[in-house]
C-alpha cells in the first residue's frame, strides 16, 4: 500500500502531469484526439474494401458473378471466383481471379483477355491464381 501511495505522489508531482492538469477542458481535447484516431482507423480499414464493411462476407457482386461465369465457360477452366476492386473515382484498381485450371499459360492468357474486355481493366491490374482441386 505504501508503494502505491509513493507512486501516486511521484506521478502527481511530475512535470508532465502538472502540465497536463493545467490544460483547460482536458476531457474535450482527449475526446477529439480519440475521435480523430477512430476516424483514421475506420478509413484505413474501410478504404481498401471499396465501401464494404470489415465484416463483409465473401459474396461476389453481380458484376463479379457474371465475369466468373464467363471465365468458367472457357475450355479447360472450371469453377472461378472474381474480386473487382474500384477506387474512389470508380476506376478499376485491381481484378483477382481464382480459378480451377488457371495454372496453364494458355488459360491464363484467355482469362486475362476476357477480363480486359469485360471490365476494361489493364493487364497490370489483373492477377490470376489457380484454385485448389475441389476448391
Amino acid at each position: 500500500m505504501k508503494l502505491l501511495r509513493e507512486a501516486k505522489t511521484k506521478i502527481a508531482n511530475s512535470k508532465w502531469f502538472t502540465r497536463l492538469k493545467s490544460v483547460k477542458n482536458l476531457e474535450i481535447v482527449v475526446a477529439v484526439i480519440l475521435a480523430l484516431i477512430a476516424i483514421v482507423v475506420y478509413f484505413v480499414i474501410a478504404g481498401g474494401r471499396n465501401g464494404k464493411s470489415a465484416s463483409a462476407s465473401a459474396e461476389m457482386t453481380e458484376n463479379e458473378k457474371r465475369v466468373a461465369e464467363m471465365i468458367s465457360e472457357i475450355s479447360g477452366v472450371g469453377d472461378a471466383r472474381v474480386l473487382i476492386t474500384s477506387g474512389a473515382d470508380k476506376e478499376i484498381v485491381g481484378v483477382v481471379v481464382v480459378a480451377e485450371g488457371a495454372g496453364g499459360m494458355d488459360n491464363r492468357v484467355k482469362i486475362i483477355r476476357l477480363i480486359e474486355k469485360a471490365t476494361g481493366a489493364t493487364v497490370d491490374r489483373i492477377e490470376i491464381f489457380e484454385m485448389e482441386k475441389g476448391g
